[in-house]
């Protein structure tokens, strides 16, 4: 019993860890978490739907605390709202029917198309200032990388944050604003992920979901401070590199 609890206790702690990343750099978290759940012997149906229950946690936290240390401006008439709001329509339109559109695909193709794709932002994002690129907002653009985000999560459940936060990046939006924006954009798509499992039958391991759960709750708090404190010409080349890392980390596991 003291075993068990021990064992539930360190998941708290592992989940804190890539929790604090993707609250601060807008991606990492289900990247890191599903793989070591599943390197610890629980099942695919086990850990992802514990990953989307604490991503909920997460992102509703990581909302609140990144509003209250005023990193984004999250009132309903604002543009980050309002932005937050269709990715999140369109992010949870693709968890729903991204099924359907996997369908006959590859996975090699989907996962190498998603590795190039973020690791090709990243790169872009790292030097877009050193080529003096200076982006005005664009709705266009942010809805492009919106949809691109949703068609990753619903085909293959990765790929929507490292997208949507440095598709923000490169349509002018503010660095901390993007990094919220992507926060609370995430909130439906792991929710209707979540109710899809619940929906399906799937015998959801709550202790696993509630300890992960703790993880990311206690991120929360520290993250959006950190993203408060840190300036924005640091941040940005620190999501830039975060999204090259786990882009190339995904082509190389995908091609192993």
């Amino acid at each position: 019993m003291a075993l068990a609890v021990l064992n539930l206790l360190l998941l708290a702690v592992f989940s804190f860890f890539p929790s604090l990343i993707d609250a601060s750099l807008g991606m990492g978290y289900g990247f890191t978490v599903t793989p070591l759940l599943l390197l610890l012997g629980y099942s695919p149906t086990e850990a992802v739907p514990a990953v989307l229950a604490s991503s909920v946690v997460g992102d509703l936290l990581g909302s609140f605390f990144h509003q209250e240390y005023q990193n984004v401006d999250f009132s309903f008439k604002s543009r980050p709202f309002k932005i937050a709001f269709v990715i999140g329509v369109l992010g949870g339109v693709g968890a729903l029917f991204g099924a359907l559109v996997a369908i006959g695909i590859s996975t090699l193709y989907l996962k190498t198309y998603i590795g190039v794709l973020v690791t090709v932002l990243g790169v872009f994002v790292l030097f877009s200032d050193r080529l003096r690129i200076r982006m005005e907002f664009s709705w266009t653009r942010m809805v492009m990388m919106g949809i691109l985000g949703a068609f990753n999560k619903g085909v293959s459940g990765s790929g929507f944050g490292p997208v949507v936060t440095t598709g923000g990046l490169l349509s002018g939006l503010d660095e901390k604003a993007t990094v919220a924006i992507q926060c609370l954009s995430e909130l439906p798509v792991c929710i209707i992920g979540f109710l899809t499992f619940v929906m399906k039958g799937c015998c959801v391991d709550w202790h696993l979901a509630l300890w992960v759960s703790v993880g990311a709750a206690f991120s929360a708090p520290v993250a959006a401070w950190f993203v408060h404190r840190v300036s924005s010409e640091k941040l940005k080349p620190m999501i830039g590199v975060m999204a090259v890392i786990l882009g190339i980390f995904t082509l190389v596991k995908v091609h192993l």
